[in-house]
C-alpha cells in the first residue's frame, strides 16, 4: 500500500468518526493495522479506556499484534482532546524538551507553550517511513455538535513526534524525504 492509498484510509476513518460522532453523539476508538492488501481491526473493552492502565494495556496489545503481523502502518482513531500543535514553536525549541513534553502528554506540551488543545476527533496514521494525524475539531452546542477546523500534519512536511502512548513503531525514527 503506497503512501497516497494510506493518507486515503486516514481520512476515510475521519470521515465515519464524524460520522459518527454527528450521529451518536459518541465515537468507538478504532484500531485498524494496515497490511499489503488488507486490514484488520482491533477492537477492546471501552472500559478500558477509563484508567491509565487500561489505555496502557490497549497500547500493549496493539503494539504487540502489530508486530506479530508485521503491520505496514496503523491506524488510531479517538474522541478526545485533541492537541494543536504551534508548529514554529516547536521548530524554534530543542528536540529533547519537545520529546519530553510530548512524552508526558498534551498538558505538558501546553505548560510548554507548543500548542493549545481542544475537543476533536484524531486519526493518527503511523508507518515505519512518517506519521500523519488528522484532527477535525468541535464544540457541543444546543443538542448539536458544531464541527470546526480540520487539520492535518504529515511528519513529511512538518516536524513530528510519535503518537505517544499508541505508537506501535517507536524504536525506529521517523525519515523525511
Amino acid at each position: 500500500m503506497g503512501p497516497n492509498a494510506l493518507v486515503e484510509c486516514a481520512n476515510e476513518l475521519m470521515r465515519a468518526l464524524k460520522e459518527e460522532l454527528a450521529e451518536r453523539g459518541t465515537v468507538t476508538p478504532a484500531f485498524i493495522l494496515l497490511h499489503d492488501s488488507d486490514c484488520e481491526v482491533l477492537s477492546f473493552s471501552p472500559r478500558l479506556f477509563e484508567s491509565p492502565e487500561g489505555k496502557a494495556a490497549v497500547a500493549r496489545a496493539f503494539r504487540n499484534r502489530a508486530h506479530q503481523t508485521r503491520a505496514h502502518g496503523a491506524l488510531v482513531g479517538l474522541d478526545s482532546y485533541c492537541f494543536i500543535p504551534d508548529i514554529n514553536a516547536i521548530r524554534e525549541a530543542n528536540p529533547r524538551l519537545v520529546q519530553a513534553a510530548a512524552g508526558a502528554g498534551i498538558d505538558a506540551l501546553i505548560r510548554s507553550g507548543f500548542g493549545r488543545k481542544s475537543e476533536g476527533l484524531s486519526v493518527t496514521l503511523q508507518t515505519p517511513a512518517f506519521h500523519l494525524l488528522v484532527q477535525q475539531l468541535y464544540t457541543r452546542g444546543d443538542n448539536s455538535i458544531v464541527f470546526g477546523e480540520l487539520q492535518t500534519f504529515d511528519s513529511r512536511e512538518v516536524p513530528m513526534e510519535a503518537a505517544g502512548l499508541f505508537s506501535i513503531y517507536s524504536n525506529q525514527h521517523v525519515t523525511r524525504g
